[in-house]
Protein backbone atom coordinates (compact mmCIF):
# COMPACT_ATOMS: atom_id res chain seq x y z
CA UNK A 1 0.00 0.00 0.00
CA UNK A 2 1.28 3.47 -0.92
CA UNK A 3 1.92 5.63 2.13
CA UNK A 4 0.97 9.26 1.66
CA UNK A 5 3.43 11.84 2.97
CA UNK A 6 1.56 14.30 5.13
CA UNK A 7 3.14 17.71 5.45
CA UNK A 8 3.90 19.03 8.88
CA UNK A 9 2.79 22.55 9.73
CA UNK A 10 6.41 23.65 9.38
CA UNK A 11 6.74 22.10 5.92
CA UNK A 12 3.46 23.68 4.81
CA UNK A 13 4.59 27.09 6.05
CA UNK A 14 7.95 26.76 4.33
CA UNK A 15 6.30 25.73 1.05
CA UNK A 16 4.01 28.75 1.24
CA UNK A 17 7.06 31.00 1.67
CA UNK A 18 8.90 29.25 -1.18
CA UNK A 19 5.94 29.64 -3.54
CA UNK A 20 5.28 33.25 -2.63
CA UNK A 21 6.12 35.29 -5.67
CA UNK A 22 6.88 38.90 -6.35
CA UNK A 23 3.64 40.89 -6.70
CA UNK A 24 2.73 41.35 -10.39
CA UNK A 25 2.78 45.14 -10.17
CA UNK A 26 6.30 45.10 -8.71
CA UNK A 27 7.53 42.58 -11.29
CA UNK A 28 6.06 44.62 -14.17
CA UNK A 29 7.65 47.84 -12.93
CA UNK A 30 11.00 46.10 -12.41
CA UNK A 31 10.84 44.70 -15.96
CA UNK A 32 9.97 48.16 -17.34
CA UNK A 33 12.92 49.74 -15.57
CA UNK A 34 15.29 46.98 -16.74
CA UNK A 35 14.13 47.57 -20.33
CA UNK A 36 14.75 51.31 -19.96
CA UNK A 37 18.18 50.63 -18.47
CA UNK A 38 19.06 48.47 -21.46
CA UNK A 39 18.02 51.32 -23.75
CA UNK A 40 20.09 53.67 -21.56
CA UNK A 41 17.05 55.89 -21.03
CA UNK A 42 16.63 55.74 -17.24
CA UNK A 43 16.16 59.00 -15.39
CA UNK A 44 18.06 59.43 -12.10
CA UNK A 45 14.76 58.91 -10.23
CA UNK A 46 14.06 55.71 -12.14
CA UNK A 47 17.59 54.50 -11.46
CA UNK A 48 17.01 55.00 -7.72
CA UNK A 49 13.69 53.17 -7.99
CA UNK A 50 15.38 50.31 -9.85
CA UNK A 51 18.02 50.00 -7.12
CA UNK A 52 15.30 49.88 -4.48
CA UNK A 53 13.30 47.26 -6.37
CA UNK A 54 16.45 45.21 -6.95
CA UNK A 55 17.15 45.24 -3.21
CA UNK A 56 13.57 44.13 -2.50
CA UNK A 57 13.76 41.30 -5.02
CA UNK A 58 17.13 40.13 -3.73
CA UNK A 59 15.73 40.06 -0.19
CA UNK A 60 12.76 37.99 -1.37
CA UNK A 61 15.15 35.59 -3.16
CA UNK A 62 17.28 35.28 -0.02
CA UNK A 63 14.21 34.53 2.13
CA UNK A 64 13.00 31.99 -0.41
CA UNK A 65 16.41 30.30 -0.46
CA UNK A 66 16.49 30.19 3.36
CA UNK A 67 13.07 28.50 3.34
CA UNK A 68 14.26 26.04 0.68
CA UNK A 69 17.38 25.25 2.72
CA UNK A 70 15.31 24.70 5.87
CA UNK A 71 12.90 22.39 4.04
CA UNK A 72 15.84 20.45 2.58
CA UNK A 73 17.28 20.09 6.10
CA UNK A 74 13.94 18.87 7.49
CA UNK A 75 13.61 16.34 4.68
CA UNK A 76 17.28 15.42 4.93
CA UNK A 77 17.87 16.03 1.21
CA UNK A 78 20.44 18.02 -0.74
CA UNK A 79 19.11 21.45 -1.68
CA UNK A 80 19.56 20.87 -5.41
CA UNK A 81 17.59 17.60 -5.23
CA UNK A 82 14.74 19.30 -3.39
CA UNK A 83 14.73 22.16 -5.92
CA UNK A 84 14.55 19.63 -8.78
CA UNK A 85 11.68 17.79 -7.07
CA UNK A 86 9.80 21.05 -6.65
CA UNK A 87 10.57 22.17 -10.22
CA UNK A 88 12.51 25.20 -9.05
CA UNK A 89 15.43 26.50 -11.07
CA UNK A 90 18.01 29.11 -10.20
CA UNK A 91 16.83 32.73 -10.27
CA UNK A 92 17.18 34.67 -13.51
CA UNK A 93 19.07 37.93 -13.39
CA UNK A 94 18.60 40.80 -15.79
Amino acid sequence: MHEEHRLSDTESELLMKINEGVPDTVQRRYDELIAKRRKESLTPEEYSELLELTDQMELLDARRLASLAELARIRNKPLTLLMNELGIGPPEYA
